[in-house]
């Protein structure tokens, strides 16, 4: 995904040749920031802040006018939202105390070199990129992805979900997204979608929510994404097939290849590109049936029918029905039917 937005800088020192060191030798579009606006004192400073609103502020600590240890005290109480970096040819408890009461990110000594300048730059990527991933989660949390997100599943195009995903990857180490509430605002849609377009019955498809919100807090953070990235290539599948007409092909399928003995979910699930456990579950929520109770129903139905109007042996109408083994065979229809095969035939056997 692109970027959520460019971060502005404000460079504050009274020597000239190090704000433009500054402006010049780090890389801010590599990351995420505009050309940085200077300032010569901390005065100038605020003046400037009124008017631009900074998201960070680099500044040394002895200049003219105010220093930057007062800057730094007035950010802290007017403008709390912006990370201030000290860049000072001076390094003293003082100083270190309040970068620590005014919870400055970083510290870096004069002269600027290039080691200097590297680890300045690495320091403001690292506030820049937990900054995006706030804005990102907030975006998500407040529900601006929703709608977008569902045109995506009408249209059958994974391009915006993946890129959200892809985005989560990249925030997995970051501590402050670790338990941001965003994966039910993730799952909405899918919901919504299926509510709208789909028609599912309503008890079905709230116990469906449960369960995904349920699934989806048992996994680890990357499994989170991997979970979400196979619940919008499913939902997908069905806005592709439609929900009734999968079940129908299914149904199809089943009443065409019962008397394979290979024929189950997994055999069904391949040929329709799905996961077997979601097949299943999508089959079940939609009949209230198994898939292999399906099955079954249509063994044993061809079963009862050639034990009332052939002359083929119990063996041989095992087979034709899907079993390979006619012990099974026997104790299934007997489990269904309530008598065995033999029982069966000679209560409802028509020789004509």
């Amino acid at each position: 995904m692109k970027k959520i937005g460019r971060m502005e800088v404000l460079v504050v020192d009274d020597d000239p040749t190090i704000c433009q060191c500054l402006q010049q030798l780090i890389d801010w579009e590599e990351i995420g920031c505009g050309k940085p606006l200077c300032a010569h004192n901390g005065a100038d400073a605020l003046a400037m802040m009124e008017e631009t609103c900074p998201d960070i502020v680099v500044c040394d600590i002895k200049m003219p006018v105010m220093d930057g240890k007062e800057l730094c005290r007035l950010i802290y109480e007017k403008y709390p939202a912006i990370h201030v970096f000290f860049v000072s040819a001076y390094e003293d408890f003082a100083t270190a105390q309040i970068a620590i009461r005014y919870h400055v990110k970083g510290y870096v000594l004069k002269p600027l070199d290039k080691e200097t300048l590297k680890h300045l730059q690495n320091m403001i990527y690292e506030v820049v990129n937990r900054q995006e991933n706030a804005v990102f989660c907030r975006k998500i949390y407040e529900d601006e992805y929703r709608d977008a997100l569902k045109c995506a599943i009408e249209e059958k195009s994974m391009e915006l979900p993946e890129g959200i995903f892809a985005k989560l990857e990249e925030m997995q180490d970051d501590p402050a997204v670790q338990n941001v509430p965003i994966w039910p605002h993730l799952l909405a849609p899918i919901i919504e979608y299926r509510n709208s377009n789909l028609k599912m019955d309503l008890g079905i498809l709230f116990e469906t929510e449960r369960r995904m919100k349920r699934e989806i807090m048992e996994c680890s953070f990357v499994d989170r994404i991997g979970y979400l990235r196979r619940q919008y290539q499913d939902v997908m599948k069905e806005a592709g097939y439609g929900n009734d007409n999968i079940i129908w092909e299914i149904q199809k399928v089943i009443r065409e290849r019962f008397s394979s003995p290979d024929l189950d979910v997994n055999v069904l699930a391949q040929l329709y590109d799905m996961s077997p456990v979601y097949l299943g579950r999508l089959y079940l929520e939609r009949t209230g049936m198994k898939i292999t109770e399906y099955i079954q129903e249509n063994r044993i139905r061809f079963a009862c029918s050639e034990l009332r109007y052939s002359y083929k042996s119990i063996k041989e109408i095992a087979m034709l029905s899907g079993y390979r083994d006619a012990g099974y065979f026997n104790k299934v229809f007997r489990c269904k039917m309530n008598m065995t095969p033999v029982e069966y035939r000679e209560r409802y056997w028509e020789k004509d």
